[in-house]
């Protein structure tokens, strides 16, 4: 048995346009904080978490696709978790499928950027990243 690299690809590309969707959002978050607009801001972190949501749920469709397969979850995980630096692909579809990761994986590091700026932001001392940082 084979995974279905289509519905891998769709699923994929979805997740992608989730999380070009929160980039974009969070692009909106910063000006609305910048501007003190806190009612502004609130409706797009109730947005945010829905595109998250849509991603998450993207992720978990993907790992159903290898429920009771041994073989198929085994090719899902090389295709979803393997190390980008050195994933080629043998097939055409496959090389798609790296490159929606790499390019989400782009967008994915640009919002965790932006996201601790505004947590540092918004929160000083008690941001998230400050406590990380203070603490490894």
């Amino acid at each position: 048995m084979e995974v279905n690299k289509e519905k891998v690809m769709i699923l994929l590309q979805r997740r992608y346009g989730a999380v070009r969707e929160l980039d974009r959002l969070t692009g909106e978050l910063e000006e609305f904080v910048a501007r003190n607009d806190e009612v502004s801001a609130s409706m797009i972190l109730d947005l945010r978490g829905d595109e998250m949501v849509k991603a998450d749920q993207c992720m978990e469709e993907l790992w159903q696709l290898g429920e009771g397969s041994s073989e198929i979850y085994g090719q899902l995980q090389a295709l979803i978790s393997s190390d980008l630096d050195t994933a080629v692909g043998e097939s055409i579809e496959e090389k798609k499928i790296y490159e929606i990761r790499r390019k989400t994986q782009a967008i994915i590091d640009r919002l965790r950027q932006r996201d601790q700026r505004l947590s540092e932001r918004l929160a000083g001392g008690k941001s998230f990243y400050k406590t990380a940082r203070s603490a490894g």
